[in-house]
This record gives structure tokens, C-alpha cells and sequence, in this order.
């Protein structure tokens, strides 16, 4: 297959320019016109509620975990992917600005996605109707929140989606070496660094840091989206593996010759297409059964 291949994602200089230009690659590409999204707050935490107009009233909230190696990235700049994961599931998205390190290390970016949630249940949210998404760190990031909330005793979501989840800051996945000339966008040495000031003194290792290596018991269904050319996918295949010896319903979807978080190219790119449909699917099934 052809596959849209992003633009590089430099990790490795000054932080303050790989931010703005990370969000000016997000958003040079607007979302679709028919897209509400406002900037507000939820538990203390800002997010951006992003809903759909003409849409039928929503059966669900996707709490929605931006990418970025937990340095880069931020609510605004995910609007137009969230929003077509909302519209591919017929839900609105409330997508998390959580804290960035190094200037909060873990747990900020944990703390600020369980007030979310808690917060979203106080507000008259079932559990039932909420889905994590995630992409890259937010989908290890989302893996995180669900251990908390089941160590805590809160109830779990009603489904888990993940695209190119970073869940092993250890680096230790073969495909980091396997994949590295074809992967385009991410390398371990640019990730090594990042991993560091992300952890702090938790250590990279730490479960709630690197959720696969967390206890997956108890969690919700789970999909996994991830391209077969990223130093990721082992991240990706060993997360679905661990999560089904727990018995966690999982479905892992290997999208052969795409790149890191390749749904981002929906409406230019087949492949990302027919995978946002799948995920539409998924959210219906789980949503329908809360």
C-alpha cells in the first residue's frame, strides 16, 4: 500500500521550538467545518470538548489522550483527530491538556487524567458511556489511568482505544532496532531522553510510567491500532499480548507499511480511513453494551 508519511518528529532540540512545531504540524490541516471545539475545564484540568454538529445526540464521551513522548503536544492541536474518532463512534471527545514534563514529571500527566475522569463522573457521566483513546504516550498514558482506577476501586470505562501506544519506556522492544530505517518519525535515541524526564525519580521502568509491564487484570476491552514500519510496535504487539494472558478482551490491528500514528491521515489516506471505521465499530459495540 502507499501510506502517507508524516513529518519527522524532532525530539532531540530545543524543547520550546519541537513544541510549536509539533502543534503547527497537527494543525495545518483543520478539522472539518461541522466541528465545535471549546476550551474549558474538567476537574481543574483544561480540556478542549470537541463535538460534532447535525450529529445525533452523542451515546458517548471519548476522553481523548493526545501524543507527544509526554514533552510535546497539547489538547488543541488533537481537535481534528479526536473529532473524527467522535465521528466515527457517534461520540463527543473531551480531549486532556495534562501536564508536560520535564516541568511535571510523573505522575502529573496520571494525576491530571484521573481528575478528569472522576470529575467527568461527577458530572452525571456513566463509566459505562466513557472510552479512553489514545494516541503514541496517551495510549500508554490511558493504560495508566485505568490501573489507578482499578487499584482505587473506581469503576473502568466501557473500552480502551489505543493507536501506536508508547507503553515501554525501557526501550527494550526488539523493534527498535528492526524498524529503525523505516520509521520516519521516532528513534530511540531521541526517545531515551524524553522517557528520562518524563519518569523522574520513578524510574522508567515503573508500571504506571510503562504500562506494560503493569498487572492488566480487570481492564476493559481494548483495541489496538498500530503501523507494522514503527519502532513502536513491539510497544504495541507486547501490550495486546500481556493484555490477553490477563484476560482482557483485546483485538490488535497491524496496519502493514504504515508509519506512527498513521489515523492521522484520514480523508488522504485509505488505509487510515477504513481503520477509523473499524474503530467507529469497536466504540458502538462497547458503548452499546454500557
Amino acid at each position: 500500500m502507499d501510506t502517507v508519511r508524516p513529518a519527522p518528529l524532532d525530539l532531540t532540540g530545543d524543547l520550546a521550538l519541537a513544541r510549536a512545531a509539533f502543534d503547527a504540524f497537527l494543525t495545518a490541516t483543520p478539522a472539518k467545518a461541522d466541528v465545535r471545539a471549546a476550551t474549558t475545564d474538567l476537574g481543574g484540568v483544561p480540556v478542549v470538548d470537541v463535538r460534532v454538529d447535525g450529529a445525533p445526540d452523542p451515546g458517548g464521551v471519548l476522553l481523548y489522550l493526545h501524543g507527544g513522548a509526554y514533552v510535546v503536544g497539547s489538547a488543541r492541536a488533537s481537535v481534528r483527530l479526536a473529532s473524527a474518532v467522535a465521528r466515527a463512534g457517534g461520540a463527543r471527545a473531551v480531549v486532556v491538556d495534562y501536564r508536560l514534563a520535564p516541568e511535571h514529571p510523573h505522575p502529573a500527566a496520571v494525576e491530571d487524567a484521573v481528575a478528569c475522569y472522576v470529575a467527568l463522573l461527577a458530572s452525571g457521566v456513566r463509566a459505562e458511556q466513557v472510552v479512553v483513546v489514545g494516541e503514541s504516550a496517551g495510549g500508554g498514558l490511558a493504560l495508566a489511568l485505568e490501573v489507578v482506577l482499578r487499584d482505587r476501586g473506581l469503576p473502568q470505562p466501557a473500552g480502551t482505544v489505543v493507536f501506536s501506544p508508547w507503553t515501554d519506556l525501557t526501550l527494550s522492544g526488539a523493534s527498535h532496532h528492526e524498524r529503525a530505517a523505516l520509521d520516519p518519525v521516532l528513534s530511540a535515541a531521541a526517545l531515551a531522553p524524553r522517557a528520562a524526564q518524563y519518569a523522574g525519580a520513578a524510574g522508567v521502568g515503573e508500571p504506571l510510567v510503562s504500562p506494560l509491564f503493569a498487572d492488566l487484570r480487570g481492564l476493559p476491552p481494548l483495541l489496538v491500532q498500530v503501523g507494522s514500519a514503527e519502532v513502536l510496535l513491539d510497544d504495541a504487539t507486547g501490550l495486546a499480548a500481556r493484555a490477553a494472558a490477563a484476560g482482557v478482551p483485546v483485538t490488535l490491528e497491524v496496519e502493514a507499511g504504515a508509519t506512527h500514528v498513521f489515523q492521522l491521515h484520514h480523508g488522504t489516506d485509505p488505509a487510515a480511513d477504513a481503520a477509523l471505521q473499524r474503530v467507529g465499530t469497536f466504540l458502538r459495540r462497547v458503548l452499546e453494551r454500557g
